[in-house]
């Protein structure tokens, strides 16, 4: 299985239930996080890195939408 066990993977959805909590910068960064753990672990196993990387995308462009029209939103004001 190399090296993704029992702990990495609680870790991994450790992280992913707090970027689905968290907006902002931190859900970005974390987003990018599982991005990043989805291809290192794509050469061991497809069924825990599609997700991932699925997943830390989704989460990574819709922060970005939010944040630009946040920002939008504020310099109209």
């Amino acid at each position: 299985m190399g090296p993704v066990g029992i702990p990495q993977i609680i870790f991994i959805i450790a992280i992913l239930g707090f970027a689905l909590w968290k907006t902002g910068w931190i859900r970005a960064i974390l987003s990018l996080c599982l991005v990043i753990w989805g291809v290192f672990i794509l050469a061991y196993d497809i069924k825990i890195a599609a997700p991932l990387i699925t997943a830390g995308g989704i989460l990574f462009i819709s922060t970005i939408f939010d944040l630009i029209a946040k920002y939008k939103r504020s310099a109209e004001e």
